[in-house]
């Protein structure tokens, strides 16, 4: 017998997710040249200043004087050589809006291992109850807090953010003393709708005006895991939340992962000072520190050297990929295409089909991963055929979802990862499977126009 008693969590953590289950299939196999990865969303790998971190590393061994302890443990709150980085990249970007004086009264934590760490943490040290977030959903941190017994409430999306009527009547119908905390991912994953700054107001106004009822604070927590890669010049210059922020309970969750490199495993967490924050260091304390001592310490000199002039390549690099991108998508899917949301920020689209269907188990999905069954599409095991993969829209809504329907026609692109030059390969196979799905079902023909960089 090889058969141990678990937890609920546990028991719930022995049936993979639906996207770690089609990503694990799909990424043991990978062919590099051959297959196409739109779905994991990596960064580009030129995007990653290789020979600067490399010199940031010299760097810290040639003044350990100033870094007395990269090699060594560090302390759970993180690297004060870090910390003051960041308050200093901020502070000389006008990053928020945030000055020196607002960092006076505000305190920054490094995560354990990424900004994904410091949500864990948060799942960990706030009561279960229900979780606003809005829809479509980042189904990775959701399903996490569904196994943690947490309730998720997902409310639908506007080009704004989350739909505050909608948001405000389905608090109207639950018991507030239920209600756990806020979650908004202010360039959202996966439709990279980028939250206005009357929508974080407004989110600020109603948990505050749930705290005065009920006695005690809901805490909102602002994702800006990709608020660095605006580059649209158009859009309304982000403020932080901590400036409408009347009563302490809005935090910040920033990293680094997409500015410099994911595996410095840099999350941030900034907000006043009190019992929550001090709850998630101790998080930090229970499982090993916060992240690697040495890499915040070349993550510190990394913001104070070079920074500002990689972050403007890392912004034009993203800036001509979503370019390319809609102009392929445009001519090669335009007559299967509803709507494409995206290229503003971020390397994520999604994608609305008219009635071609994207969920795992449709024609279109089997195409792209050579489960038709048919062996001249599929190949044989050695065979050429290159197979794309991607995020199902219907992994990014809830079974309760009014847009249930509508989930199963969509899907979320990440031209992060994969060269330019990729990318039309990848939007051709992408027709392919469109017209495989039309012909497998001749009523899936679409007459919808294509509106282009709608978000």
């Amino acid at each position: 017998m090889n058969i141990f008693s678990l937890s609920h969590y546990g028991e719930l953590s022995t049936l993979p997710s639906p996207i770690s289950a089609m990503t694990s299939d799909f990424s043991h196999s990978f062919r590099p040249g051959i297959d196409i990865n739109l779905g994991v969303g990596y960064v580009n790998d030129q995007t990653i200043p290789s020979q600067e971190l490399l010199d940031c590393f010299s760097y810290i061994l040639k003044h350990q004087h100033a870094f007395k302890s990269s090699l060594n443990y560090g302390a759970a709150q993180g690297s004060q050589n870090l910390i003051q980085s960041i308050i200093s990249y901020y502070v000389r970007n006008s990053i928020g809006g945030l000055t020196a004086q607002d960092f006076l009264h505000l305190d920054v934590a490094i995560g354990a291992n990424g900004a994904t760490s410091i949500l864990d943490a948060i799942a960990d040290v706030v009561p279960k109850g229900v979780v606003f977030t809005v829809e479509p959903l980042y189904y990775i941190y959701t399903e996490t807090l569904q196994r943690k017994g947490f309730t998720v409430c997902a409310i639908p999306e506007t080009d704004e953010g989350i739909d505050i009527n909608y948001l405000e009547q389905t608090i109207q119908k639950i018991d507030s003393s239920t209600i756990s905390f806020f979650y908004i991912i202010t360039v959202n994953n996966p439709t990279t709708c980028i939250v206005s700054n009357s929508s974080k107001q407004q989110i600020i106004r109603i948990a505050e005006q749930i705290a005065q009822k009920r006695g005690f604070k809901v805490p909102v927590f602002f994702d800006k895991a990709y608020e660095d890669i605006i580059y649209d010049t158009s859009v309304e210059k982000p403020i932080s939340g901590l400036l409408y922020d009347t009563s302490n309970c809005v935090y910040e969750i920033g990293t680094l992962s997409k500015i410099i490199a994911p595996a410095l495993r840099v999350g941030y967490i900034i907000g006043s000072p009190g019992n929550l924050l001090t709850a998630i260091v101790q998080r930090n304390n229970d499982v090993g520190f916060s992240a690697s001592l040495l890499l915040q310490d070349i993550s510190s000199v990394f913001l104070d050297l070079h920074v500002d002039s990689h972050r403007l390549k890392v912004l034009q690099g993203y800036a001509y990929k979503s370019q390319i991108l809609q102009k392929y998508i445009s001519e090669h899917l335009a007559s299967y295409v509803e709507r494409v949301q995206g290229g503003k920020a971020g390397f994520y689209m999604y994608i609305t089909f008219g009635k071609i269907q994207t969920h795992s188990e449709s024609e279109f999905y089997t195409y792209l991963s050579r489960k038709t069954g048919d062996a001249k599409i599929d190949g044989k095991p050695n065979a050429l055929h290159p197979r794309l993969v991607y995020i199902p829209g219907a992994i990014c809504m809830t079974e309760q979802s009014e847009y249930k329907e509508l989930r199963l026609r969509q899907l979320r692109i990440s031209f992060g990862f994969e060269s330019s030059a990729e990318l039309e390969r990848a939007v051709l196979l992408m027709k392919e499977a469109a017209e495989y799905a039309q012909k497998k079902n001749p009523d899936t023909e679409s007459g919808f126009k294509f509106h282009e960089r709608e978000s």
